[in-house]
């Protein structure tokens, strides 16, 4: 009995190791290549699978775009959201969390965080059947941001007069781009400074 739950176990092991690689090969060819001018027959090739393998995990190209969104949820947005809400000192304490949390993100898995962004740009305003999970994914992102906000003006920290859910989606904005230019430029860039640019410069804007 020992021995048939190790090799089930095993099985479990390579068949995740599998999806896994399916998935993050999709990850870097949509990044490549567009949500629409990628194929099954491009990311099959990529992980060295057959289409019967890749079928076995995953539905179709719409089931991978749809775990790739979740991914994005759940390791940076609901991630970020843990870390920053744990820190139980000033908004500004609050505040370098959220930039750090970023940075090392970003760091470590780059993909995922420029293809989220750039198959939103693709996919929202095309009538997709996923444009309504990219939308809500935004808006969970800021009213997290809003909040901060709220709570740096209530300590008397931030602005009291600017309007905390615009100035939400300006940030993401502002996130979105560094981001972007960051991957173009990364071996041209010295990522401390331009997490500490990044930083002072957001900073400066929204405090008094």
């Amino acid at each position: 009995m020992e021995k048939i739950k190790k090799r089930l176990n095993h099985k479990n092991l390579q068949s995740q190791e599998t999806a896994n690689r399916i998935l993050n090969q999709a990850i870097r060819i949509f990044l490549e290549k567009g949500y629409h001018g990628t194929s099954i027959d491009d990311i099959t090739r990529a992980a060295k699978l057959t289409k019967g393998a890749l079928y076995w995990h995953f539905k179709n190209k719409e089931d991978l775009l749809k775990r790739i969104i979740e991914e994005y949820e759940k390791h940076f947005l609901d991630g970020m959201i843990q870390a920053v809400n744990g820190v139980r000192g000033s908004i500004l304490d609050k505040m370098e969390r959220y930039f750090r949390y970023n940075a090392v993100f970003a760091f470590y898995n780059r993909e995922l965080c420029v293809s989220f962004d750039t198959l939103a740009a693709e996919l929202v305003g095309a009538h997709h059947g996923v444009e309504t999970e990219f939308r809500r994914i935004y808006k969970k992102y800021q009213k997290f941001l809003s909040n901060l906000i709220v709570q740096g003006k209530k300590e008397k920290v931030f602005e009291k007069e600017m309007d905390e859910d615009l100035t939400a989606l300006v940030i993401i904005a502002f996130h979105v781009g560094i981001l972007l230019q960051w991957s173009m430029n990364k071996d041209e860039i010295d990522g401390k400074a331009y997490v500490n640019a990044f930083k002072k410069i957001m900073l400066k804007g929204l405090m008094i």
